[in-house]
Order: C-alpha cells, then sequence, then structure tokens
C-alpha cells in the first residue's frame, strides 16, 4: 500500500511539474493523492508544536475536528499504552536523524475500546535554508490485513504443530531435490536437526552411496516430465549414525499457479521394524515347513472344517495315500464309518480344551487297520490344527502277545498249583504216615531220597506260583 501511495505521489509530482508552472509542496501532493486512495496525511510543526490532520486523518483516528486539541500529547493518547513508547522512538528518530523516511506499525484505541493497527511514515521536511521545520507522514489502517496475517500465522503454526506431532516424516523437496523442509518426526529418525538440512541436497545426505546416483537421476526426470512418479513405494535411508532405515513413501508433485511442477512433498513411515520382524518370520516359517517336510513323525494340519489342508511326507508314507489325495479329505474319512460320530466328538472336546493326546484306529488307503498315538493343539494359527501321530500298531501287536503268553502262563501255574501239586500233596501224606509208624526201616534210605526230592518239587511248584502271581501284579 505504501509503495502504491508513493507511486501516486510521484505520479501526481510529474504531472503537476509538466502541466502546471507553479510548484506544489510535498504535503499539497500528498493530499491531492489522498484525494483518489484515502488514507490519513498529518504535519508536526516542530516550531510552534500544532499538528494538522486531514479529514481521512479524523475518520481513522475515529475522533471529530472539535474533539482533537492537535497535541503531539494528545495524538499520544489516541495511540495504544503499548506502543507509546514506540512511536515516541520513531518521532525522536526521524528528528534526530534527517534524509531517513520512517516507518512504524502501532495500534490505535477508538471509541468503543476498538483497536486498530495503522502503518505510518514519517519524514521531515526544510526550509529553504535547509533547517528542519516540520514531520510530516501518511497512515494507513491495516487492521484488516494485520488480522489476516493473525489468522495467516495461526493457521501457519497449526500446520506446524501438525507436522511435528505426527509420527509420519513430512519432507518438502525443491526441483533440484534441495530440502525445503522437514518435520519433527523427520528429524528424530534421521538424527538431524532441521538447521543442519535445509536446503541440502537430499539424496547427497540420505540416499546410500551405491544407489545415489540412480535415485537422484530418477527424481529429476519425474520433476522434468519425463517419468511417471510412484505414489507409493519402500526405500532406505543413510541415518546420521550410518545406520540404514527402510522408509515407505507416499509422494505428491507440488505446483505454482501456472500448473508447473516445483517440488515433492513426501510423507514416509518408518517400517524398519516392520520389515525386520517380517523377514524374521519369513526365515522362522522357512525353518517350521523345513523341520515339518523332514520330520520323520507323520503331522497334519486341518482347518475348522476338519478338512486337511497340509501333510508332510511322512503321514504320506504312513497312510498310503499321496498329498494331494490327503487335502481333498475330511479328518474322519480315515476312520471307521461307524466311528464317524465318536470322531466328531472328539473333536468338540478337542477344541472345547485346545489340546488333546490320545489313542485312535485309522485305515490306509489299502484297507490295512493302523493304531496311531496322536498329539493334538487346536488354533496354532487362527482357524489351523496341528495333528502329529506315531504309529503303534506293532507295539499294540506285541502287547496282546504278551497278554496271551501271560494267560498261558497263569493256566500253566493254575494246572500247576491244583492238578499237579494234588497227587504230590497225597505222596507227601503218605510218606509223612510212614514216617509215623516206622514201616521205612527196611528200606531207611530209599524213604529219605523220595521226600527229599518230593520237598524240593513241592519248593519248585511253590516258586512257579509266586512268580505267577508278580506277574498278575
Amino acid at each position: 500500500m505504501i509503495r502504491t501511495i508513493r507511486n501516486i505521489h510521484q505520479s501526481f509530482s510529474h504531472f503537476w511539474k509538466r502541466k502546471n508552472p507553479f510548484s506544489f509542496s510535498e504535503s499539497q501532493q500528498l493530499q491531492l493523492a489522498s484525494d483518489l486512495i484515502p488514507f490519513g496525511i498529518w504535519e508536526y510543526d516542530l516550531l510552534s508544536g500544532f499538528i494538522t490532520w486531514n479529514q481521512p486523518m479524523y475518520q481513522l483516528f475515529g475522533v471529530q475536528p472539535h474533539e482533537f486539541d492537535h497535541t503531539l500529547s494528545a495524538f499520544k493518547d489516541i495511540i495504544h499504552p503499548e506502543d507509546r513508547s514506540g512511536v515516541e522512538d520513531v518521532i525522536h528518530h526521524a528528528i534526530h536523524c534527517p534524509n531517513q523516511q520512517k516507518s512504524i506499525i502501532f495500534r490505535i484505541q477508538g471509541p468503543n475500546q476498538l483497536v486498530k493497527h495503522i502503518r505510518g511514515n514519517i519524514k521531515l521536511l526544510y526550509n529553504h535554508k535547509k533547517e528542519p521545520i516540520k514531520l510530516t507522514g501518511v497512515c494507513i489502517d491495516i487492521t484488516r490485513q494485520k488480522s489476516i496475517e493473525v489468522q495467516l500465522k495461526k493457521e501457519r503454526d497449526k500446520a506446524e504443530l501438525y507436522l511435528d506431532s505426527v509420527e509420519a516424516m513430512v519432507v518438502v523437496l525443491n526441483k533440484d531435490a534441495s530440502i525445503r523442509l522437514i518435520n519433527q518426526a523427520g528429524c528424530k529418525i534421521t538424527g538431524y536437526e532441521e538447521k543442519d538440512l535445509f536446503s541440502k541436497d537430499w539424496y547427497e545426505v540420505f540416499a546410500p552411496i551405491e544407489t545415489r546416483q540412480e535415485a537422484k537421476a530418477a527424481f529429476l526426470k519425474i520433476i522434468n516430465g519425463e517419468a511417471v512418479y510412484l505414489e507409493y513405494y519402500e526405500r532406505e535411508i543413510l541415518t546420521k549414525s550410518g545406520e540404514l532405515r527402510c522408509i515407505a513413501w507416499r509422494n505428491r508433485l507440488l505446483y505454482n499457479e501456472q500448473n508447473n511442477i516445483i517440488g515433492v512433498l513426501a510423507t514416509g513411515i518408518d517400517i524398519t521394524a516392520k520389515v525386520q520382524a517380517e523377514k524374521e518370520s519369513e526365515d522362522m516359517r522357512k525353518m517350521y515347513k523345513d523341520i515339518f517336510e523332514n520330520s520323520v513323525s507323520p503331522m497334519l494340519i486341518c482347518d475348522s472344517y476338519l478338512r486337511y489342508k497340509d501333510v508332510n511326507p511322512a503321514a504320506c508314507e504312513l497312510l498310503g495315500y499321496s498329498r494331494e489325495e490327503l487335502l481333498k479329505m475330511h479328518v474322519w474319512q480315515l476312520t471307521r464309518p461307524d466311528m464317524q460320530m465318536s470322531t466328531m466328538m472328539l473333536w468338540s472336546d478337542f477344541i472345547a480344551t485346545k489340546h488333546q493326546t490320545g489313542t485312535i484306529e485309522l485305515y490306509k488307503k489299502d484297507g490295512t487297520k493302523l493304531i496311531v498315538e496322536y498329539q493334538a493343539t487346536s488354533e496354532f494359527t487362527p482357524g489351523m490344527h496341528f495333528c502329529s501321530l506315531m504309529d503303534i500298531t506293532d507295539k499294540k501287536t506285541a502287547e496282546r502277545k504278551l497278554m496271551s503268553q501271560n494267560e498261558k502262563l497263569r493256566k500253566i501255574a493254575w494246572l500247576q498249583s491244583h492238578e499237579v501239586r494234588k497227587p504230590l500233596a497225597n505222596i507227601l501224606g503218605l510218606l509223612s504216615l510212614m514216617e509215623s509208624q516206622k514201616t521205612h526201616t527196611e528200606h531207611g534210605y530209599v524213604f529219605q531220597y523220595l521226600k527229599q526230592s518230593s520237598d524240593e518239587l513241592d519248593q519248585i511248584i511253590r516258586n512257579i506260583i509266586e512268580k505267577t502271581k508278580a506277574v498278575d501284579a
């Protein structure tokens, strides 16, 4: 506005010098200019101390001519108390530092406590003897402009607060890849301070040396319209400490009013931990896959609909089915048809308890019956259930054989304890009778041998009975 006034002032000055043989004073020229653009004009006579205002000045300051006594003191009373000392300093400086136009912004407090913001220019005038005689100047109401500036500052502060409060890294690059802006999150991630990065080449600072030239060349092609920019991509940056961080970027091109590209706005999320976790998860998944595939224990995975979703080679070998065949089957299809209901009941218990062990009969593809011990875990991953098997068919067969042998032993023991021992008991009874009647004197040594053998046989039978009892226990 001041520049506009000055231009109008100069235009009137040149105009009147060309068209009018009489020269106008500077204050007269300002008065003419104010007729087109209303602004306050004032003069302060240094000798009389009298202040002269034009009509717009009264309107600007919200007073009537009869209410203003045209003194410097009255003028200061209108100025906002907090700005009076500043205005006094500018007036003092204008008087004692001639040949310099002074400017100031101050507030006035008008009727109803209404505050206006005023921009003023002050200049010292001289007489023909080069003696200072007046201070003159202009005043313009910039309240609306100031209000806009305050609002813009609030919006800017709010934007900066948003930028600094978000966890995302926000970067603005110029066309030459120099850094125009980086927020606090960006500084925290990279380890730099904002002042250290301003106007620095992004790629020289952050791009790993092995990809630096290629990355910057791609950026310049996008800026020059020679390539299509990617709205999303993931790329590593080099931090101040030399650490590589993986950033997920989302970009937007910035345009000026002529629709020309002037830079790039990029927001980035540090996904280093996520990428590392995914890599570790992938490594772990591969390790478990290797264990699953190479384990000698048969392993099966099924979903909540009891459909097999994965089986290892050991399970295929045990059951006689190919992997493709098993993946088309349900759990109950490996059991007897009459066991489907009991299998479903086992499944319900399994889901409720999360873990289950037991023994079950399964049937191979060729119809051979298997007896297996199983260990099952539900929801080892969402919707998936794991089961490992151990073939105990031979063990169960051996157990049945052993039980059969034990039964035979028990029968033999019973036979010995009842059938064999009965005649032995008779013999022992007769020997006892003969001994009591002394009928054995003629063949005493034969009698002794017979009794001794009978006692030994009795003891052997007793030992067999005791061992049979131990087996039953």
